[in-house]
């Protein structure tokens, strides 16, 4: 009987090993996704919020879709632009201050631009942004980049942006101004904060995902923003497995193996 128990105990190690392989391939293979969530490919202008997407003017969905001054529509309060979301052909013709609006920085019809809330209009304490609410538990990648997308030469206009996980800023940017889409610090890789990662981050049904751009000047201006949120969910049913192999062979590690002493600190 000796025998059998100490071959029984020899085995639990090798089969709880194999529990966890085993579970860890079946969580991969009834993972659902991952699922791709695109800001401009699932852009509305009919609907805010859009789905998982909402584009905001501080803690609020902006309830007024309207035609702008040159002639393109998008989210925002006032039709010249001020502290708008908008997808489109950049400003072009009499600017409503005089004069003729001048060719943008970094603008191709199409991109999705986010126009920084200048601090006469609030934006000193209330920031433009672009929220992403996880319609599931799972894990997100994300990439994008944020670039200068202004239709004002002026070098006294400049904003700053930030990447937040469920409150948390991942990824900041203190500078827009002369940073081309193409350019690699525009990339929302370029600019995490400390240890932060852009992958595999653990969300919740309900986590939001927010960008957000802040005018660091008087008056704020035009940001290009290209972002994909890719979630990932296990199906129903792997992640107890997965839990329970690796209760498992805790379980073992935790066993005092004979002729072994254990010590606490």
């Amino acid at each position: 009987m000796k025998q059998i128990a100490r071959a029984c105990h020899a085995l639990i190690p090798i089969a709880a090993a194999c529990s966890l392989t085993l579970l860890c391939s079946v969580d991969t293979a009834l993972a659902v996704g991952p699922i791709n969530y695109n800001i401009n490919t699932d852009w509305s202008d009919t609907t805010n919020p859009n789905g998982v997407w909402s584009y905001n003017y501080g803690n609020s969905p902006i309830g007024v879709h309207q035609p702008f001054f040159w002639g393109g529509a998008g989210w925002g309060i006032y039709d010249f632009g001020e502290a708008s979301m908008v997808k489109g052909s950049a400003p072009s013709g009499p600017s409503p201050f005089g004069g003729t609006v001048p060719a943008p920085f970094d603008w191709v019809p199409g991109d999705v631009m986010m126009h920084a809330i200048s601090i006469p209009y609030g934006g000193d304490y209330t920031f433009l942004n672009a929220r992403w609410t996880s319609p599931a538990d799972g894990l997100i990648d994300i990439t994008g980049r944020a670039w200068d997308g202004s239709i004002q030469p002026y070098g006294d206009r400049d904003v700053a942006w930030a990447l937040l996980v469920g409150g948390t800023p991942i990824a900041q940017h203190s500078s827009t101004v002369g940073v081309h889409r193409t350019d690699a610090n525009a990339q929302f890789g370029a600019n995490l904060i400390g240890g932060a990662s852009l992958s595999g981050i653990p969300v919740l049904a309900g986590d939001i995902v927010e960008f957000r751009v802040m005018t660091v000047s008087y008056y704020g201006q035009f940001v290009g923003i290209e972002e994909n949120i890719a979630l990932t969910v296990p199906e129903i049913g792997s992640v107890p497995l997965f839990v329970a192999g690796l209760a498992m062979f805790a379980a073992f590690r935790k066993r005092p193996r004979a002729g072994s002493t254990t010590a606490s600190a």
